[in-house]
């Protein structure tokens, strides 16, 4: 049952069955095989998959970084990043990747982070010499920092689901997040020697540039602030903070910047609001196919394939990283976390795997797959601003894949840059 539930579900993908349906429809079949009983439990598991004061923290902070957007904190950080970094070689892409990891503690959405990073910058790229295909892989791989770097919808996500504390998944995933950053600087430098393009500035910018960019910035910086150690010091829930952020996020670009405006207030709600209902509506079909997966002992099923190979808790935690890699190509990353990160748990921790590493490298091997072909989910977004197919980018990204796996790997086998943090902040 479990092997035709992932066929039937894959297949629709393929035939171009939006996410939701797919997961749903599979799900239905499956229970409709099972009998009347089983098909009972389609509505009630919908429903309680929503049905939860933790997940009403991802409204506002969709709504917080929409309003801050919205506030013109793009412009900004890209300004004070590129008077900090602009006169190295290859300096806008090394910006753009900055900027991403920079506007990860105050986006916790990798498309999101995508769409207004690239509607910038990309451009600018271009217009600055580089070529498209450069210009669109360092934008959607440097996205995938956004929930990896506090705070994360999908760490919250994985929290609700599994009981794991939110507040440490947060800790947890920022050395890694850093790790990743600096890593795709290198691989970029490479690229960016290989292909001779120029640099964006011809010298360093002075003192009073820096410090004029870095006081326009600092007051966005009280978003992730609030966000993050209201969790880390058990001062506010995740939900609490998330109205705390939307309510610093409107001081600061209402009355700070004074850039937000009624229209764009309303903006700012329409596109969270379309966003929220696109994750909700996953969240419930996606928690039906993970009761079916529990249903049919998926976790000890999977854990006996994996003994096949290797009994160690690195080596399970490994073939885990990769099954969540490869479906990855083809499912989205918030569906995928859904049906996955409760079984997965459990198979975790039968093993002995720590709760926040286990949660923080599946996070991790799943946001890889936004930017691996077949489907390739930021690709397309950011071709689509480039105005390239995505066979075009093929030529470099697998470079930066490789790198990608290689930090995930790192962080398997080196289980301190993830559990050190969250450790020696003892909340």
């Amino acid at each position: 049952m479990i092997i035709f539930l992932f066929i039937i579900m894959l297949v629709l993908v393929f035939l171009g069955v939006s996410i939701v349906y797919s997961i749903g429809i599979s799900s239905t079949i499956i229970l409709l095989f099972q009998g009347s009983n089983s098909l009972a439990l389609l509505s009630s598991r919908m429903f309680k998959g929503i049905d939860s004061f933790t997940l009403s923290a991802i409204p506002f902070f969709l709504l917080s970084a929409e309003l801050l957007t919205q506030g013109g904190l793009i412009k900004k950080l890209i300004s004070f990043v590129d008077a900090l970094i602009g006169h190295l070689k290859g300096g806008l892409a090394h910006v753009n990747i900055v900027v991403s990891m920079l506007f990860a503690g105050i986006q916790a959405s990798c498309t999101a982070d995508s769409a207004a990073i690239g509607g910038a910058l990309i451009p600018a790229m271009i217009e600055d010499g580089y070529d498209k295909d450069i210009s669109v892989v360092v934008t959607a791989t440097s996205s995938c920092l956004g929930p990896i770097i506090p705070p994360s919808i999908l760490m919250v996500l994985y929290g609700f689901l599994t009981n794991t504390s939110v507040g440490k998944l947060f800790l947890g995933g920022v050395i890694p997040g850093l790790i990743l950053g600096f890593s795709l600087m290198g691989v970029t430098h490479f690229w960016v020697v290989k292909r001779k393009y120029k640099r964006h500035r011809e010298k360093r910018s002075s003192l009073r540039e820096i410090a004029k960019t870095s006081y326009q910035t600092s007051p966005a910086l009280i978003v992730p602030i609030i966000i993050i150690g209201g969790l880390v010091f058990g001062i506010v829930t995740p939900t609490e903070a998330g109205v705390l952020a939307t309510l610093a996020a409107l001081i600061v670009g209402g009355i700070v910047y004074r850039e937000l405006n009624i229209q764009r207030i309303i903006n700012s709600l329409r596109n969270s609001l379309y966003t929220v209902t696109v994750i909700f509506c996953l969240i419930s079909a996606s928690t039906v196919f993970a009761e079916v997966l529990t249903r049919d002992l998926f976790s000890q099923k999977l854990l006996n394939a994996i003994f096949l190979i290797t009994h160690k808790p690195t080596g399970v935690l490994a073939l885990m990283a990769l099954f969540i890699f490869f479906l990855g190509m083809a499912i989205d990353t918030t569906p995928l976390l859904i049906m996955l990160a409760s079984p997965l748990y459990k198979a975790g921790m039968m093993v002995g795997l720590d709760p926040i590493h286990l949660g923080v490298v599946l996070v991790m091997a799943s946001l890889i797959g936004t930017v691996s072909p077949p489907v390739s989910v930021l690709l397309c977004l950011d071709s689509g601003i480039a105005k390239i197919p995505v066979s075009e980018t093929y030529r470099i990204v697998w470079s930066y894949l490789l790198v990608m796996l290689g930090v995930v790997f790192l962080c398997i086998l080196v289980p301190e840059t993830i559990t050190w943090l969250p450790n020696i902040m003892k909340y």
